[in-house]
């Protein structure tokens, strides 16, 4: 079985951020799933960053808190920084190896100055291979030296008894959109790291490396090449775009905000998904362009974070008052006000619930990792035309910028498979037509405005079944029921598949933890070996009665949340009455990782009622 852990990372601006795709795809091509994952500052240029990369034989989408393998070409990230006042920035990544682990550093740093005696190190002279290069294409080294990202790749990979030509021929597919001048540059950097890696044979034996010694250079870890051509490399925010161009959106309106702009820019950068791509000057502009497109007969969405969300608030009630099916999806971050914008949480769900003044229908749901984020996407857009009423898809910083190894396969399935239902969007109507017109289901036919037929009105006051404005008190009542009606079919017709996920046996278990989004990744590895079942929600709201029969049912329950306030609880309480006695909650930006979540899950069995975890 093949597991490994690898890190990198260096100086935002450094060029470091592409060592995360190409190790990734490199390991790809080989045969191995992935999963990949960017811690990085709220700055542009200068603060620390890191990646990791987690490697397989077996499908996975969660890291750990240590690693296998490091490398860095900066101080920095080996032991360390503080800043101006003295206050330590970040702690150095030395504490992230595992007992027996390798970190490889520059050869310019003082090795004795890293305290871990339980660690493999080696040393590479990262300047003297850019130099080499350069004098070969008779640059300045300043052009060279970003890539040093490739002598980190390329000595990571060599270690790993990959071959040097596949590691080459690697580097020259990830890199293929650039010109030929670049790409000769970087696999001349990739083989000028094997010569001098090789030419180290000699000085490597006499290293205290057991792993390292003799004529050549053992592999850390003996990867098997296989056959990775029927995998992509997917960072999270493409699944949230490709699960739009699979469902037909035909616009994509948004207002630049991290982590979320990621995804239109992929849209801009991909025209062959039919996506028109539009950047107004606001928020407020965003949703109101987004509900028009949608009036006008188009799939139509948007893509923010929570103070965009906020700022739409508005809009999302006059949608929610007219019945308008536009999709909005929420990257979270850390909130409130802006909060940290690179890093994760889960703080928005109660925001998106209650979104909005007074009382809606609306629709909440929370894919778990980046595949789910694909079908869920698509699936969002025909909840939102058959039931009439606003998606919000709460996707997080962990989904959108973590990264993965995905099935050509699987995402050709949910194409094949997908069938657009557009509910009672209809075009034949006579001038009797009421666009808000009482039914038993609560969902009136809908037209596109200009029909020859009919016409409706649209107000953000309350209206009659036209769309005349209307202070009736009974048309109000039945207004209200109407809007607010449609959650029991929404449940009756919701596969269970679609609306949840249950592993193991409630009733059999010593416990049983509800999680949603990102978190459930991280347990579903995490309750393995243990007499433990969980439960994701996928449909937030409204709330699947399914979810109070699987709590009756377990002896013992917690939830897993990455807020403070563990929000899903406070959910399931209020709709529900039943409150989870346990929390297992982080809200320190960083991402969920699984050997924390088993040490907690071991916490909770014993008695303690809340577990706050804060690995970074």
């Amino acid at each position: 079985m093949v597991d490994l852990n690898w890190m990198t990372g260096g100086k935002q601006g450094s060029g470091i951020d592409a060592a995360l795709s190409l190790f990734s795809r490199v390991m790809i091509k080989f045969g191995y799933s992935v999963y990949g994952y960017r811690e990085y500052f709220s700055n542009i240029k200068g603060m620390h960053s890191f990646f990791t990369v987690r490697v397989s034989d077996k499908k996975i989408s969660s890291i750990p808190s240590k690693v296998d393998m490091a490398i860095f070409f900066d101080n920095e990230s080996v032991l360390g920084e503080k800043n101006e006042r003295g206050e330590v920035v970040q702690e150095g990544h030395v504490r992230d190896i595992k007992e027996g682990g390798y970190i490889i550093v520059d050869s310019k740093l003082d090795k004795t100055k890293i305290d871990r005696k339980d660690i493999n190190i080696l040393d590479i002279d990262f300047d003297s291979i850019i130099s080499n290069v350069a004098k070969k294409f008779n640059k300045p080294t300043s052009e060279v030296v970003i890539a040093k990202n490739i002598v980190c790749v390329t000595a990571s990979c060599y270690l790993l008894g990959l071959d040097e030509e596949s590691i080459a021929e690697a580097i020259k597919t990830e890199f293929v959109k650039k010109p030929k001048t670049v790409v000769d540059l970087d696999v001349s950097v990739s083989e000028e790291t094997i010569e001098y890696l090789k030419g180290r044979n000699e000085t490597l034996a006499k290293e205290t490396i057991s792993h390292i010694k003799g004529k050549g250079i053992s592999p850390v870890v003996k990867l098997d090449t296989g056959n990775g051509e029927q995998q992509l490399y997917m960072e999270g925010f493409t699944s949230t775009a490709i699960g739009k161009a699979i469902a037909g959106c035909k616009m994509q309106i948004y207002y630049p905000i991290t982590p979320a702009s990621d995804e239109s820019v992929f849209l801009e950068s991909h025209p062959e998904l039919g996506i028109r791509v539009i950047q107004p000057e606001s928020e407020l502009a965003v949703l109101a362009m987004t509900a028009g497109a949608t009036l006008a007969g188009v799939r139509a969405s948007s893509s923010t974070s929570g103070p965009g969300m906020s700022l739409m608030a508005e809009t999302v009630t006059w949608a929610g008052m007219n019945e308008i099916p536009i999709v909005l999806v929420d990257h979270q971050r850390g909130a409130p006000a802006t909060g940290q914008p690179t890093r994760t949480e889960q703080g928005d769900l109660m925001f998106a619930v209650h979104q909005g003044h007074g009382d809606f229908g609306r629709i909440v749901i929370a894919p778990g990792d980046v595949e789910e984020s694909i079908k869920m996407t698509a699936d969002a857009f025909n909840y939102a035309e058959v039931y009439q009423v606003p998606v919000i898809i709460l996707s997080e910083k962990a989904i959108s910028q973590g990264s993965m190894n995905v099935d050509r396969k699987m995402i050709s399935d949910i194409q094949k498979n997908y069938k657009v239902n557009r509910g009672k969007l209809v075009d034949k109507v006579d001038a009797a037509y009421k666009r808000f017109k009482f039914t038993d289901d609560n969902i009136s036919e809908r037209i596109i405005p200009g029909n020859p037929n009919a016409i409706f009105w649209l107000t953000g006051d309350e209206h009659d079944e036209w769309g005349h404005v209307s202070e009736d008190p009974n048309n109000r009542i039945k207004m209200m029921e109407k809007r607010n009606g449609k959650y029991e079919k929404i449940l009756k017709e919701l596969k269970p598949e679609e609306k949840f996920k249950i592993i193991g046996d409630p009733a059999g278990s010593d416990l049983l933890v509800v999680s949603w989004g990102s978190p459930c990744a991280a347990l579903e590895e995490a309750i393995k070996g243990k007499n433990i079942a969980m439960l994701q929600v996928k449909l937030i709201h409204p709330l699947p009665g399914e979810i109070l029969d699987f709590l009756k049912k377990a002896k013992n329950t917690a939830v897993l949340e990455e807020n403070i306030s563990a929000q899903l609880k406070q959910h399931i309480a209020s709709v529900t009455g039943f409150v989870i006695p346990n929390e297992i909650l982080k809200y320190n930006g960083r991402l969920v990782r699984y050997d924390e979540v088993a040490e907690a899950l071991d916490k909770v069995i014993k008695g303690e009622k809340k577990v706050i975890l804060n690995g970074y």
